[in-house]
């Protein structure tokens, strides 16, 4: 993600977090919901305002929640401080401070997050968030 989206969405985050937050997990994602693992690590990547960093934490799965734009990663810490989120401040394609955690997961959630990937580093990107995937996991 470059830098310029970045700062677009930590200048807004305040905005950005009440318009993400206005919509359920269960509306935006109800497309897959079955897919869910039973248990299970997640990775959350572009988590924003953490609403569904927050869900998943709720229903007992262990999140990291990755989010680039500093002022969204700071609310969203204040609203899941008491859950299971570990919050990292990291972007695609790199993801390098998701990788220092030497941690595969069961579900890598992308919301509303592939149309930022200049088309370029897609195919890098993929690669990097597929090897992250335990056996089966899904993305």
């Amino acid at each position: 993600m470059n830098n310029k989206t970045i700062e677009f969405y930590s200048k807004s985050a305040e905005q950005f977090a009440s318009q993400y937050d206005s919509l359920s997990f269960e509306a935006v994602h109800k497309e897959w919901l079955e897919y869910l693992p039973k248990e299970g690590m997640i990775l959350d990547v572009g988590a924003g305002s953490g609403r569904d960093a927050r869900y998943l934490a709720q229903r007992g799965y262990s999140v990291v929640a990755v989010e680039p734009a500093k002022a969204l990663l700071e609310i969203a810490k204040q609203r899941s401080m008491d859950l299971d989120v570990f919050w990292l401040n990291d972007s695609l394609p790199e993801l390098s401070s998701v990788f220092a955690l030497h941690t595969k997961f069961d579900l890598i959630l992308l919301s509303a997050v592939w149309m930022h990937i200049p088309p370029s580093h897609r195919q890098r990107a993929f690669r990097k968030l597929s090897s992250l995937l335990k056996p089966n996991g899904k993305m």
